[in-house]
């Protein structure tokens, strides 16, 4: 007996990495056509076989369209990664590697007065260690357009951040760093293919120590940051990290301008933990 087949097939799905987020494409295919066939057994073979072929080629292209989505994800997350020349090739920041996989709830507008903030508290204490004497951010020609930022942008919430308020002449008299030097130039590792540029470095208790300087405290994704910087050349030898939080009274900081600082000997641990988002990093955006 002859018949005249009409069959089609479909496939759709939700793509959780896609630019717009649960991206939803879906494919569908069919085919007609005339044939003999000797039973109904042979038809519905016939049917089932062919649906299978169609269904294959609509998900081939369900991941095609997974592949592209992925590729723009990485594209447009990789707008956001510090790349430093080093020799001619491009290597990822420390900076970047450690923060990829955090999700940050602070809008572009918020984010660029908080980056003025810690520039400007940059700024004056990276004078100071290098000259010994120290100027406020008025006097810093450096600073100027972050203070014109700070002083007439206020942040979503309707609060303006502190211009000044920090204490880091108060917390070295608390909490001397011998031969303290300001790390002006990017290190890096052509081991591990990082760069970037560390705050302070001196001997705190004896020990070589990397110093930075963050407006806020998070003690593990700062302390694996240190780490990364440590792992860079000519700082192997590095034996201690430090954390101080710089912070105004009226940005939520206390009277004295600092707290205490985050220390910890325990330099491979946070060296492991860096070379873990490194290798996550890479196997990820392929740099």
């Amino acid at each position: 007996m002859r018949r005249k087949l009409k069959i089609e097939a479909s496939f759709s799905g939700v793509l959780p990495t896609g630019s717009y987020a649960n991206m939803r494409p879906g494919f569908a295919a069919s085919m007609e056509f005339e044939q003999d066939f000797g039973s109904e057994e042979e038809v519905s073979l016939c049917i089932e076989t062919a649906q299978q072929e169609l269904q294959g080629i609509c998900y081939q292209n369900f991941e095609q369209e997974a592949v592209k989505a992925k590729i723009i994800k990485i594209q447009e997350d990789l707008k956001n990664v510090r790349f430093h020349d080093i020799d001619g090739e491009k290597f990822p920041s420390v900076s970047s590697i450690n923060s990829y996989d955090k999700d940050f709830f602070v809008g572009d507008d918020d984010l660029k007065i908080y980056s003025a903030q810690g520039c400007i508290i940059d700024a004056e204490i990276r004078n100071f260690v290098k000259t010994g004497a120290y100027l406020e951010s008025k006097d810093l020609l450096e600073c100027t357009a972050d203070r014109f930022i700070l002083k007439s942008k206020p942040l979503s919430s309707g609060k303006f951040l502190a211009l000044s308020g920090w204490n880091f002449r108060g917390f070295l008299e608390k909490y001397p760093i011998d031969g303290l030097v300001s790390m002006e130039k990017v290190v890096s590792s052509k081991k591990h293919r990082i760069a970037g540029t560390p705050d302070l470095f001196g001997k705190y208790n004896g020990l070589k120590t990397l110093v930075s300087i963050k407006r806020t405290k998070s003690e593990t994704d700062n302390l694996i940051q240190e780490a990364g910087y440590s792992l860079c050349d000519g700082l192997e030898d590095v034996e201690q990290f430090m954390v101080i939080e710089m912070k105004a009274e009226e940005d939520g900081g206390n009277k004295q301008g600092f707290s205490k600082p985050i220390v910890t000997t325990d330099v491979a641990r946070y060296r492991e933990l860096f070379l873990r988002k490194r290798s996550d990093f890479l196997k990820i955006y392929g740099v």
